[in-house]
Formats: C-alpha cells, structure tokens, sequence
C-alpha cells in the first residue's frame, strides 16, 4: 500500500473515532430544551476556528497536536458527563475544540502524503460519515460514557503513527483551478458551493429514514461518495466529477423522498462534490493546506446555520436543492480548469 493511501486510512479511523465520541456525547443530553443551542455552539467552535488552527499547526510544527486535541475530548467527556449542568457547555466547547484540531491534523498530514492526489484526503474526510452514526446510535441506546476511552486511544494511536507527516515543510502542489480568475474568486466560488452542499446535505427529502439500518445505510452511502468522489476527480476529472455531483445527483435526491434506492443513489453522487472544493483551495493555498480545509469547514458552518432557524416545507426545499445544485455547477464550470 502507498503511503498517500496508508495515511488516509489512518486519518479516516481517526475522523470516524473523533465522531464517535462528537456525536454520542451530543446525544447524551437529548432531548433537552438546549439541545439546539448546544449543538450550534458546538459547530461554531468546531468548525470556524480551524482555518487558524490549521494555520497555526503549520507555522507550529514541533507541539504535539494529536495528543493535545486527543486529551480534550477525553476531558470533555467528563464535563460533559458531570452531574453538575453548569458544565456541559463548557464540555461541548472543549470537544468542538479538539475536534477541529484533530480535523486540521488529518487534513494537512493526507495532503502532504498525497503525491498530488485528492483520493487520501477524501478518504480522512468520508470516516465522519461512518462515525457520526454510530456515535448517535450508541448515544440512543445509552452506553456508559467510559467506553469512549476506546476509540479516543485508537484515535491517538493512529495520529501518532502518521506524526512525521504532520510536520513536513512541503506540500505537493494541486493544479485544478482557472488560473485567469483571481484568486480570491476561487476561494469565494469553493466557499459558496461548500455552503450550499451543507444545506442542501440537510435539506434533502428523506421520510424514509425510520429504522436504524436505514440510518447506517444512509450513511455509509454518503461516506462511499466522499471517499470515491476524490479517486474520480484524480481519475476522470474534477469537472466530470463536478458533474455528476451536482446536476445527476438532483432528480435523484428530489424524488427519493419514499424510495430509500433512488435517495441513497443522489446521496452518492451529491457527496462526491465535498472534496473538490477543498481541492479548489488548495490550488490557490499551495503553501497552506490548513487555511485551505478551514475555509471549507468555516462554509459548511455557514450552511447548517438555516437549518437551526428555519424550516421549509418540502415543495420550498425541492427548489432550493435544484436552485442551488445549478448554482454550484455554474460556479464550478467556470472556476475549475479545462482537461
């Protein structure tokens, strides 16, 4: 196995690991009247701050991040498990925290193993998918929070096994772009189609979704797309790739609401589109691939904040995910360089 690909199933068991625990301890105290507020804090400290995380890391090379980011979840576990309530925002903060530290750990460790290829890191980035349902189902069926001690010490024995590629000084360089259109139209153009794939993530129509099963399927699906969304882009193409993830994916999600087949097929293709954006700054961000992964995570933040404050009913969604699906494709077509 080439280590490009070595380092992406690390940093995938990593990511899977690091949601695990997220989204088991989100569900530790639902329902409960915060529990909106509890998970927008914890997407505001999880998601906006790793632009600078990432920045740091890479201007900061000799701190031992992976440990660092590691030992916050694990007290963040006991805040939040504290039978004294005062305490439990303070959890969820500790754990947005190291969660974003960890994501900018394996975000810059795939892309410098890369060679150039996008497959490792949206193979890091399709481990979330898996381990989000999983925490939530645990987090159910109410396991005791000391088994999270498992998957936070696979998570660090995987980081530390890949600790040299973190601290590499170069960086392979990403060539997807337009190079007439400035650079900060491109960044501008990943961060608005990264916002819209968030939304519409949480948009799509999906009554079918009842039994535990469906859930996993569901998510399994999305986690295949990521991952072979970056093996089609280093293979057929980012536009093609572009393509099928934003103009094919759309009768698919819109009239799969009843039928879990036809959904999960416009899942697939929809999840294709994640790693391309990311790609898109990187091939403006040569240098700084943590400022290039916090942009993106900074815009899906962005997308999930409608989905907190307003509810749409399916006919309005339906437009939404076809307005927005031909909008992202307008914005890559012109943004993402000819074959």
């Amino acid at each position: 196995m080439s280590r490009s690909n070595n380092t992406g199933i690390k940093y995938f068991i990593v990511h899977a690991c690091v949601e695990i625990v997220c989204f088991y301890l989100l569900r530790y105290h639902y329902p409960v009247i915060l529990s909106g507020i509890i998970a927008l804090v914890f997407d505001f400290f999880a998601f906006l701050p790793q632009g600078v995380i990432g920045d740091f890391i890479i201007r900061h090379k000799n701190l031992p991040y992976e440990t660092i980011g590691n030992g916050l979840m694990l007290v963040s576990v006991f805040l939040v498990w504290s039978p004294y309530k005062t305490v439990h925002v303070t959890g969820y903060i500790v754990l947005a925290i190291g969660n974003a530290i960890l994501h900018e750990c394996g975000a810059i460790s795939t892309v410098a193993d890369s060679n150039g290829r996008l497959f490792p890191s949206s193979l890091f980035v399709s481990g979330g998918s898996f381990g989000l349902v999983i925490g939530q189902t645990l987090g159910i069926y109410g396991l005791p929070p000391y088994f999270l001690i498992i998957p936070l010490a696979v998570s660090e024995i995987c980081s530390l096994s890949a600790r040299a590629s973190l601290r590499k000084e170069y960086y392979p360089e990403f060539d997807c772009v337009n190079k007439k259109i400035p650079a900060g139209i491109i960044l501008l153009a990943a961060f608005l189609v990264t916002s819209v794939r968030s939304y519409i993530g949480y948009a799509i129509p999906i009554s079918w979704n009842k039994e535990v099963w469906q859930s996993f399927f569901l998510f399994f699906i999305m986690g295949l797309g990521k991952a072979l969304g970056g093996l089609l882009a280093d293979t057929i193409g980012f536009r093609k790739t572009a393509w099928l993830g934003t103009l094919v994916a759309v009768p698919f999600l819109l009239f799969g609401d009843k039928l879990m087949v036809v959904s999960c097929i416009g899942v697939f293709f929809f999840s294709m589109t994640m790693s391309i954006t990311f790609a898109m700054c990187l091939s403006v961000l040569k240098r700084n691939p943590g400022m290039a992964f916090g942009i993106t995570t900074a815009a899906l933040f962005l997308g999930l904040l409608p989905v907190f404050f307003v509810r749409f009913d399916i006919f309005v969604n339906a437009i939404l995910i076809t307005a927005f699906s031909l909008l992202s494709f307008v914005l890559l077509f012109h943004t993402l360089k000819k074959p």
